[in-house]
């Protein structure tokens, strides 16, 4: 399958099965994640993969998250190292590389950026001089769902300047 067509059928998973991501499906995001470019190769970014069911269940009680998250198997904290280096930009990169890498293993996900900083940051020991900036759920999908539909690229993409 083309890179354009798993982006074609991409959705947001709001129902997971609860049921784990194997290690070697682990092993996989986690070199796709790898190899994302970064800026200047700086590399200064981390990511906290979380993979026990209570520490889920406990985060998204604790954070606020929406209760269907607690079913993902994994929930993937990216981590910028260098808030003014661009290291937030590459945490975004590294994983949607990995979103795309989980599609193509048939597993589903669903991006989370609003939490309590204070309780991640307790729960999964992250030091005050980093950021995190980011979170993947990545588990089996519990239902079939669709991408929701896009504009065209007409109204996306302009030659030269903007709106023309």
């Amino acid at each position: 399958m083309s890179l354009l067509d798993l982006c074609r059928k991409r959705w947001s998973v709001r129902n997971f099965t609860g049921d784990p991501v194997s290690a070697v499906d682990m092993e996989y995001l986690k070199e796709v994640g790898r190899w994302a470019a970064t800026s200047r190769n700086r590399q200064a970014r981390r990511f906290v993969v979380v993979r026990d069911p209570e520490n889920i269940r406990e985060l998204v009680r604790a954070a606020n998250m929406q209760e269907f998250v607690a079913r993902a198997g994994t929930l993937i904290f990216g981590i910028a190292e260098d808030a003014g280096g661009g290291a937030k930009i590459d945490v975004v990169i590294s994983l949607a590389q990995m979103e795309m890498a989980a599609l193509e293993l048939g597993l589903g996900t669903i991006w989370l950026g609003i939490w309590d900083r204070d309780v991640v940051a307790s729960r999964l020991a992250i030091p005050p001089d980093v950021t995190p900036v980011v979170c993947l759920a990545i588990g089996h999908p519990g239902e079939t769902g669709s991408p929701r539909s896009k504009l065209p690229v007409e109204e996306l993409f302009f030659e030269e300047t903007f709106g023309k």
